[in-house]
């Protein structure tokens, strides 16, 4: 079994995410931050941006109609960036422990 990252929800053959961005910039900047790994993967997930902070992420594989490894590595990679973000921002604001 593939391990779920941290923050994705498993439901009818699709990984679920949804986050609380900063404000809108934010969220659009993460938008595209996503973009550039589903195209490096060549694996595109549903993405939208809703009350102007919020993103959801939605992957499933389409013409396999059910969830593959490719979802799980896509899941994996954009889970990869988040936590990056936020160490990066606490070392900016707190400086390295």
């Amino acid at each position: 079994m593939i391990q779920l990252p941290d923050g994705w929800t498993k439901k009818n053959e699709k990984l679920l995410l949804v986050l609380k961005c900063k404000d809108f910039k934010h969220a659009v900047a993460l938008f595209n931050s996503i973009s550039a790994i589903a195209e490096k993967l060549q694996h595109h997930p549903d993405i939208g941006i809703r009350n102007y902070s919020e993103l959801l992420v939605s992957t499933t594989t389409h013409s396999e109609n059910k969830l593959t490894n490719k979802d799980y590595k896509l899941a994996q990679e954009i889970s990869n960036l988040i936590n990056y973000q936020f160490e990066k921002h606490n070392i900016e604001s707190n400086g390295r422990n």
